[in-house]
């Protein structure tokens, strides 16, 4: 949260170190520090965010990297270093050591386009005072290809050799859809088709941080949300205004099957059949009643693949068989050895079209799951959010993705001790 209406997120901050403490469940400080004092009414300062800090430094939900709080920002390139050391200072002075590590995003996203490495060592040149880091670019920026691990590679290598030992935190995120409905600056989608079991992959096999951070639990604007939509109306309803064209009705609560298994799989093996499967609701180039396209273009809007995509985790050998439109019965193999991921693209004129997915072994039929959102070409609004589906069980509500906390779900580095394949 920003610096503004502090008495509303101080009293937000309580409740959440009280259900946390109860529940075993551990938390961190993460500043939104893209509000810099040229932009924010109130901006940070140290002092505050100090004593909300030390309130809870000793409690049993705090995160604690090597007998440190870790705290964490997004941005706050426009702070400085001196802001950062100062308030590790202040925080000394109270008794508190903390393990910094923020998201400067400028640096991240600077990467992606130039020599990572170079980037990295710069970064910890000019910020003397931290001791982590956090990527947060965790999607690629607007270029049709896969994002790839080498920006965290290199800076996770950086921070060793700089001498830093606070965490090295791993973004991993399943989509970017955003559109305001106010012209280009604010509509855009980046390239996620299978961006969730890639990132995961990735992290899991190739960059092993010491955190992974889901980015988000609960970032509607952004599409990238995992947990279950919003109620309408009661106690617990949120109103999205123009966002809520492309968020109500459509399920991402099926992602968290994926992120629990790549949690939880190398130490406790499969024992249910699933297929997480996702799709985007009207194809790209149809023109929609509402949103971007009568003021504008989203950018990035010809990078979506006008498909079907499923990810198969199952028990045993199957078969999963899809039907999108007129592509009936389109079949992929899956085993025990890991997870599988196919797609069907949309036939052409597909109209009012639910997919369906099928786990089928020794002739049988072992699970449906049916799309709960149509594909047309009659859509009321440009929407390239994806609809998240499920064939076979749900997650159990006790399940757990590591400790979490807020928006954003983390989980400390496992021992990867179990593949079988």
């Amino acid at each position: 949260a920003g610096p503004d209406n502090q008495d509303w997120n101080v009293q937000r901050i309580d409740d959440a170190y009280t259900v946390a403490a109860a529940q075993g469940f551990k938390l961190m400080y993460s500043f939104d520090m893209s509000y810099t004092p040229a932009s924010c009414t109130y901006p940070w300062n140290t002092t505050f965010m100090a004593t909300m800090i030390s309130k809870y430094a000793s409690s049993p939900a705090a995160y604690i990297w090597n007998g440190d709080v870790v705290v964490s920002s997004y941005a706050g390139e426009g702070y400085g270093n001196s802001f950062f050391a100062d308030l590790k200072n202040v925080m000394t002075k109270q008794g508190v050591n903390i393990s910094l590590a923020p998201a400067l995003t400028s640096y991240t996203g600077t990467a992606q386009n130039q020599d990572p490495n170079a980037v990295a060592s710069d970064m910890f040149r000019n910020y003397t005072s931290i001791d982590g880091f956090l990527n947060w670019q965790t999607w690629p920026l607007d270029t049709y290809t896969n994002l790839t691990a080498d920006v965290d590679v290199d800076f996770q290598a950086a921070l060793g050799n700089a001498g830093r030992t606070g965490p090295y935190i791993m973004g991993v995120s399943p989509w970017q859809f955003k559109d305001f409905n106010d012209g280009y600056y604010n509509s855009w989608v980046e390239y996620s088709d299978v961006l969730f079991p890639n990132r995961w992959d990735q992290a899991i096999k190739t960059v092993q941080p010491d955190i992974v951070e889901i980015i988000t639990w609960n970032d509607f604007g952004e599409s990238h949300y995992i947990r279950d939509l919003p109620a309408l109306t009661g106690p617990t309803s949120l109103q999205l205004g123009v966002t809520g064209n492309y968020v109500y009705g459509q399920d991402h609560s099926a992602w968290r099957v994926m992120a629990q298994y790549y949690i939880s799989w190398y130490k406790t093996g499969v024992t249910e059949d699933r297929v997480v499967f996702w799709y985007r609701i009207h194809p790209k180039r149809v023109p929609c009643a509402s949103g971007t396209n009568n003021i504008g273009v989203v950018r990035n809007a010809a990078y979506p693949t006008d498909a079907v995509f499923a990810w198969a985790l199952v028990t045993k050998d199957s078969t999963i068989s899809m039907t999108v439109g007129s592509n009936r019965d389109w079949t992929f193999q899956a085993g025990a050895c890991g997870p599988v991921l196919n797609m069907v693209p949309f036939p052409a004129g597909i109209d009012n079209a639910y997919p369906v997915v099928t786990i089928e072994r020794n002739d049988k039929t072992l699970q449906t799951g049916n799309g709960s959102v149509a594909i047309t070409q009659a859509c009321s609004y440009e929407d390239y959010n994806p609809v998240v589906g499920l064939a076979g069980p749900p997650i159990q509500a006790s399940a757990r993705m590591g400790n979490g906390s807020g928006e954003k779900g983390r989980l400390q580095k496992p021992k990867y001790q179990k593949n079988v394949c």
